[in-house]
């Protein structure tokens, strides 16, 4: 209905009694449709049949990241020939736990749980890298060791559709058997999809869907789900009951006595599997060193309500949170609602959490409310708005975080705004956070944010709830997980002395723990013998750097990179203007002593020299390169071999740098005879190989430098100790290779 539009067109004013009316009439039109909307899709009117909002329909556009193999990089191949970790095939404890990942960390979620030699594997997470691993952006568990391990791995189960748990399964997936099926929540399994086509890994058949609280077989288990309460929607707990016992897994959980989408923690399950018997149970440890209880998502809400209130009539308010967390959104919008404000984004990852929801039928408003981010900042009411955006983390390329900078595009922040922070800072991130934060300040807005504000609640269990599940559930055994080693040993101990538990263990990525029978009544002796460390694997983390960059940690060269970091790299083109190719002819015949004396000296070079990342003292420091080493080569024969120029003047720049300022700089040296490479054809002596000042990398081979244009000369490959005893110099200019020589070069 426009009838408002067509009553102030034709000169009716707004406070006329027929403009009033035509308002309830149409607010009466929208509480009827999101009430239909919601019989037909569930919550928010979501649902397979409802047709996509213009809002959502903008900002899913599926951006393709691979072909379904150009990502993996070296991230299957083998590491060596591992073996499994456990007991020989039948014999050892039947229940067994291994930690691929998330065991001493924060994040890489990722566990290999097994009946005798049968196994499933609950979650596939990444980790987010810390300042030191340089140019990447994602830590991924070891999929070469899942890959050669694949025949025993039956199924895999998704807790839950945080990044720390599915970010990994792009390439998890092509590393299992083709026939491994995938298992998860209608919610998570949406969000799956999605990342599944963005690589083209998506193949339905394989993808199942359950609903929680539901049983069904999975690998050597019969799987019982139970639904937990954390920040994100459809999370659930893992029940797998074999006959050597039941093993329980909370998932990421906290207890939330107030849900503001109705779903509340399932305590009855917890307790009739505590009056059953739990052989194992693993638990959440995130905040165990956090007293008390988490408060509750309601409470969260109040305090936005009373904030917007307090901002009413005075500009725009922007708030940022987690893209998951679709119950805070909720909160935001009816907060807003209550302010008479309209809620519009900022940022295509809560697009995506929002339309995984919609289509469960679990979104907590219809999207179609939603306002267009340009169409709001252009011609909406400044005091009738509330922007969400992402970039609470200060992520470099997120919408809030652009605008701190003054680089958004769209988001202009100005002096009237009110910055809502209903999030968390990551531990690792504070620095950036408080920096965009500074920046936020210096334009004069309001900022709310800190614990005393109650902006935000954690999704993870604090003490006394995890201190109420430990005695709830009773088990023989507990294992925590998910947090660092110090929160595991935390847990541990609390487990033992505050909750009777008799029997805990605290291990490591790669080790297994074999777990027995469940003890009755005529079980005696030393209870440690319920559990033991029965195998132990190294494990490797790969680093994907954001596109199809994937491999270990040396193949990422994160040494270097931190290296060149903080001690910069010099770059040096030398040409050798008078370099004379072996001995004098009246010179053969004599012995080596006589020849060097004979010999003359000094080797005359032109030198490029280029520092990046390195204070060069407005070129002082290029100065005194030059000098050391032009200083050095006069004293060497004219017929030395490139390699060994290259070797002087890597050690003459190095020496220089340490002098000048202490660095320690990562040195690449090409050196070329003149007219043969680089410099004399005015190409600024672009060429590959090249002495390098890290050992590992100086007996690689080396290639002549391509020419701009002109003549092409080459420089044969050779090994760093071939080319020292028995060194392979540049033919002259215009001498043609064979064929087996031009095979053998190493080009560009």
């Amino acid at each position: 209905m426009r009838c408002a539009g067509k009553l102030r067109a034709r000169g009716v004013p707004a406070t006329s009694s027929l403009a009033k009316g035509c308002a309830r009439a149409q607010f009466r039109h929208r509480d009827v449709s999101v009430e239909a909307a919601q019989k037909k899709g569930g919550r928010g009117g979501g649902g397979q049949g409802q047709q996509k909002s213009p809002f959502l329909k903008k900002r899913l556009r599926l951006r393709k990241s691979s072909d379904g193999v150009s990502h993996l990089g070296s991230s299957l191949k083998s590491r060596g020939n591992r073996p499994f970790p456990g007991p020989p095939k039948g014999q050892g404890p039947p229940l067994r736990v291994l930690p691929v990942g998330g065991l001493g960390e924060i994040g890489m979620n990722c566990m290999l749980i097994g009946h005798e030699d049968r196994y499933i594997m609950l979650d596939a997470g990444l980790m987010f890298p810390d300042f030191a691993e340089i140019g990447m952006q994602k830590v991924l568990p070891d999929t070469s060791f899942l890959h050669q391990w694949k025949d025993l791995i039956e199924a895999v189960v998704i807790t839950h559709g945080h990044e720390d748990h599915i970010g990994a399964l792009a390439w998890v997936v092509p590393g299992l058997d083709p026939a491994t099926p995938i298992y998860a929540t209608k919610f998570v399994m949406n969000l799956v999809e999605r990342r599944m086509k963005e690589y083209n890994l998506w193949q339905p058949h394989r993808f199942k869907t359950f609903e929680v609280g539901s049983k069904f077989p999975v690998g050597p288990f019969e799987l019982e789900s139970f639904r937990v309460t954390h920040s994100i929607p459809d999370c659930i707990g893992c029940i797998l009951r074999s006959e050597s016992g039941t093993i329980v897994h909370t998932g990421d959980w906290r207890i939330e006595e107030k849900p503001v989408d109705g779903d509340e923690f399932d305590r009855a399950t917890l307790e009739k599997i505590g009056q059953e018997g739990a052989t194992l149970l693993m638990s959440d440890s995130t905040n165990v060193l956090s007293p008390g209880r988490t408060t509750s998502e309601s409470d969260v809400g109040v305090a936005l309500a009373n904030r917007m209130a307090q901002h009413h009539g005075k500009g725009r308010i922007i708030a940022t949170q987690f893209a998951s967390n679709i119950n805070r959104l909720g909160m935001l919008k009816k907060a807003a609602d209550a302010c008479g404000r309209k809620l519009a984004f900022a940022g295509p990852s809560i697009a995506q959490y929002l339309d995984a929801c919609n289509k469960a039928g679990r979104a907590p408003f219809d999207p179609s409310e939603l306002l267009d981010i340009e169409e709001a900042i252009e011609g909406y009411d400044s005091n009738k708005l509330v922007i969400v955006t992402t970039g609470s983390q200060a992520e470099p390329r997120a919408a809030l975080n652009l605008a701190a900078f003054g680089a958004s595009p769209f988001l202009k922040i100005q002096p009237e705004d009110l910055i809502l922070y209903s999030a968390k800072v990551i531990p690792g991130n504070e620095s950036r956070v408080m920096k965009m934060m500074n920046n936020l300040a210096g334009y004069g807005c309001e900022i709310a944010m800190g614990r005393g504000e109650n902006l935000h609640t954690s999704g993870h269990a604090y003490q006394e709830e995890q201190k109420e599940i430990l005695k709830m559930v009773n088990p023989d055994n507990f294992l925590p997980v998910h947090g660092e080693y110090a929160f595991l040993q935390h847990h541990a101990n609390m487990a033992e002395q505050e909750c009777g538990i008799r029997n805990t263990n605290v291990i490591r990525n790669g080790q297994m723990i074999g777990f027995g029978a469940k003890r009755n009544g005529k079980q005696v002796g030393d209870l440690g013998s319920l559990s033991k460390v029965v195998g132990n694997v190294k494990l490797f983390s790969f680093y994907n750097d954001g596109g199809k960059g994937t491999g270990t940690s040396e193949q990422m060269q994160l040494y270097e990179r931190i290296k060149i970091a903080q001690e910069g790299i010099v770059f040096t083109n030398v040409e050798v203007k008078n370099r004379v190719q072996g001995p004098p002819a009246q010179a053969r015949g004599k012995t080596r002593a006589s020849r060097q004396r004979e010999v003359p000296t000094g080797i005359q070079v032109n030198l490029r020299i280029t520092a990046r990342a390195l204070w060069i003292d407005e070129g002082k420091l290029i100065s005194e390169m030059n000098r050391f080493v032009k200083t050095r080569l006069r004293d060497m024969p004219v017929t030395s071999s490139l390699n060994e120029i290259e070797k002087i003047v890597s050690e003459e720049l190095r020496r220089c740098c340490k002098s000048h300022n202490n660095k320690r700089p990562e040195v690449i040296v090409m050196a070329h005879d003149a007219g043969v490479g680089g410099m004399s054809s005015g190409s600024g002596g672009a060429s590959r190989g090249g002495r390098r000042s890290n050992p590992a990398s100086q007996g690689g081979g080396r290639a002549a430098a391509a020419q701009g244009g002109g003549q092409r000369g080459q420089r044969l490959a050779q090994g760093g100790r071939q080319s020292r005893e028995n060194p392979r110099e540049n033919p002259p200019s215009g001498d043609k290779l064979s064929k087996e020589e031009v095979d053998r070069i190493e080009w560009p």
